[in-house]
């Protein structure tokens, strides 16, 4: 053997798993679908970054990448999606917490408390109802994936993603991953791949407080936070206030002899060649050393929750307090600050307060809800809540699928025999033993009330005994859904006989069914996957006072918000008492339900404009919302669109013209 043979390479080592991918993802032409564009404040109504078409004012649209972005969906995807879009290297700062326990899933407790409770509810008002939202299918089948295979499937799930995190952070940005001591020794080697040993910054011990204690074990009180550079260069402000270790009174004194008229410790030294011997006398060729408000901080350190106030119903939430440091270490104003599985959206919520910009990525509803919530509570500037555009449609072309295929899928996972292989229609027989007529939408559109209009004809006479019932599958809908199809009904005087039922197809089912090989793994599929009926919203007809200048006051109210479907659980009695009680509750008190509603008083047709919000909170700060809204606006004809989300997440809108 030469000694050629013999050469190896220098820190070749790495983490190597059966299914470790082999080529890093690439970016992805993906668009993203603005769902709101939330101004928590009014008095920055005006203050949206607009961008001009061919310098014209008039065709005037938001400029994306100068607003903070709220991006629900699969984060790898969102990041894809924004390397295209102009974000690669332009990330100062990312902060991510990924789960990290194989017992957790996507279950989030909710309370109904006391104070939201009517009397007249049969209940008492000592009394509160905590249950447990069921995870969605997209939920699920993250936990699913991520933990299915044990450390291999979580590996699989982080790997492509810090691949992509790598690519969106600046030059001189950094990175911080938070993650379980049971996992970090694997993501620090991983980390160690991507990044480059060199780029290793420090691994920090968070300590923590905690009730559960072991008597067979050593407790767990701390998380690992492993610290990584872009570079070799980085932004570290260890002198900040909220970075640096303050020194106490004592030790300053012990350091020093004299303390000026503001307090602060010196020690007299001579301007040149005196040596560094501190000196008893102020005088002409002396000055003074101040002593040091802190110094650089440890790689250990205990935070704790300053006030259970911040809680918002996560189980792993951080405390604000370890996010200032974070943040105020590694970034400055202005700076873009990244979560990619923003949880409740403390991170954003930080980087909000301490003035740099934001994007954040969430793949559950309730995240989202909660993240929105802080904002409008805390008057943040405008942002984006956006959706991966077109998600089903691209994951359908991507895997060579056919729009039909899928439909007619998704008519056997309702348990709809398919009519004909190209229409998107099936027949199924309901438990009542009525025959009903079933039509799957577009992925790409939603779905019309004139659609319904004539889907409902069609129905009256197919197959030359027509259906009683129409099942309507839609991705999504049209705003003002259930009153246009009821406008529809009364200017066709009742010719329509055809009781018209519709239900949600839930979120990114196209990745569950890319499990489902045969007709048998279909028939399982049906038993988890719930349809739920659209939520109905009805508001009352808009007041309107006449006020001096020009002006108008005009108040607009929620009449009625109807949940079709509870998505509670009521495989256990527990689950069948709360489901009850909640049912019971929401019926003489719809508000309730209401997690959140927001008016557009202009909305232009195309981008709802949250101007004005009501929410529920948070943890302790839960109460039931308002109902009612008033604004004075400029006189003149304008269109006003109102959009609701319940605490499951479902939403609804309506339009009214005034």
């Amino acid at each position: 053997m030469n000694d050629i043979s013999r050469i190896r390479k220098k820190d070749s080592a790495r983490l190597v798993w059966d299914s470790k991918l082999r080529r890093a993802p690439n970016p992805k032409d993906i668009e993203f679908q603005t769902a709101e564009v939330v101004i928590p404040n009014p008095a920055h109504r005006e203050q949206l970054p607009l961008s001009f078409r061919d310098g014209l004012i008039g065709e005037a649209e938001i400029d994306k990448q100068k607003m903070n972005r709220l991006i629900w969906g699969d984060n790898l995807l969102a990041m894809q999606a924004l390397l295209t879009q102009g974000y690669e290297g332009k990330i100062n700062l990312i902060y991510i917490d990924p789960p990290f326990d194989s017992k957790a899933d996507y279950s989030h407790k909710m309370t109904i408390a006391p104070s939201v409770i009517p009397a007249k509810a049969g209940i008492q008002k000592s009394e509160s109802i905590e249950f447990t939202k069921e995870p969605s299918v997209i939920e699920r089948l993250a936990y699913k994936d991520t933990w299915a295979g044990g450390t291999d499937s979580y590996l699989d799930m982080l790997y492509p993603r810090l691949q992509l995190m790598k690519r969106l952070l600046a030059e001189d940005g950094s990175i911080y991953i938070h993650i379980g001591s049971n996992m970090s020794h694997y993501i620090k080697i991983m980390l160690d791949e991507i990044f480059g040993r060199d780029c290793f910054r420090n691994d920090l011990i968070w300590l923590y407080e905690g009730r559960e204690l072991s008597h067979t074990e050593y407790n767990a009180k701390h998380d690992n936070i492993l610290f990584y550079s872009r570079s070799q260069k980085w932004k570290f402000n260890w002198n900040h206030p909220k970075v640096r270790e303050e020194l106490k009174e004592s030790s300053k004194k012990a350091m020093s002899r004299y303390k000026d008229e503001d307090g602060r410790w010196f020690v007299l030294r001579y301007k040149e060649g005196g040596g560094f011997a501190p000196i008893e006398e102020e005088g002409e060729h002396t000055y003074r050393q101040y002593v040091p408000e802190g110094i650089p901080p440890r790689d250990w350190f205990f935070v704790d929750y300053s006030r259970k106030s911040e809680r918002t119903g996560y189980d792993t939430q951080k405390p604000i307090t370890l996010l200032d440091k974070l943040i105020c270490a590694s970034s400055n104003e202005g700076d873009l600050v990244a979560d990619f599985f923003c949880g409740s959206g403390t991170t954003l919520a930080v980087a909000e307060k301490l003035n740099r910009r934001w994007i954040g990525s969430e793949l559950g509803k309730v995240g989202i809800q909660v993240t929105r919530a802080r904002f409008v509570e805390q008057q943040a500037k405008p942002f984006l809540i956006e959706n991966i555009g077109n998600y089903q449609r691209e994951m359908i072309y991507l895997t060579g699928g056919k729009i039909y295929e899928m439909q007619n899928l998704i008519l056997k996972l309702y348990g709809a025999t398919p009519r004909d292989k190209m229409s998107g229609l099936g027949i199924r027989k309901a438990e009542d033993n009525i025959e009903e007529l079933v039509y799957v939408g577009y992925p790409d559109r939603p779905v019309t009330a004139g659609k319904a209009e004539e889907l409902a004809q069609q129905a009256q006479k197919l197959d030359g005994r027509g259906y009683k019932r129409l099942i309507i599958l839609g991705w999504d809908y049209e705003y003002n859904y259930h009153q246009a199809i009821e406008s529809r009904k009364r200017a066709l005087k009742d010719k329509i006989k055809v009781e018209v039922i519709s239900r949600d197809i839930p979120p990114d089912i196209y990745d569950y069914l890319k499990k489902a090989k045969t007709e048998e793994d279909i028939e399982a599929l049906s038993e988890k996957v719930k349809f739920y009926e659209r939520p109905y919203l009805k508001i009352n007809e808009p007041k309107v006072k006449d006020l001096k200048d020009g002006k108008a006051e005009i108040s607009l109210s929620l009449k009625r918000y109807v949940l079709m479907d509870i998505p509670i659980s009521q495989t256990s009695k527990k689950g069948q008492e709360d489901y009850a009680a909640l049912m019971k509750i929401a019926k003489d008190n719809f508000a309730v339900l209401i997690d959140y509603w927001a008016i557009d008083w202009d909305y232009d047709g195309f981008t709802f404009k949250s101007q004005w919000q009501a929410f529920r909170g948070n943890g302790k700060k839960v109460k039931t919302v308002i109902t009612e809204a008033k604004e004075i606006l400029k006189k003149g004809k304008r269109i006003i669109a109102v959009r609701v989300v319940d605490i499951f997440g479902n939403d609804a809108g309506a339009v009214v013209e005034v």
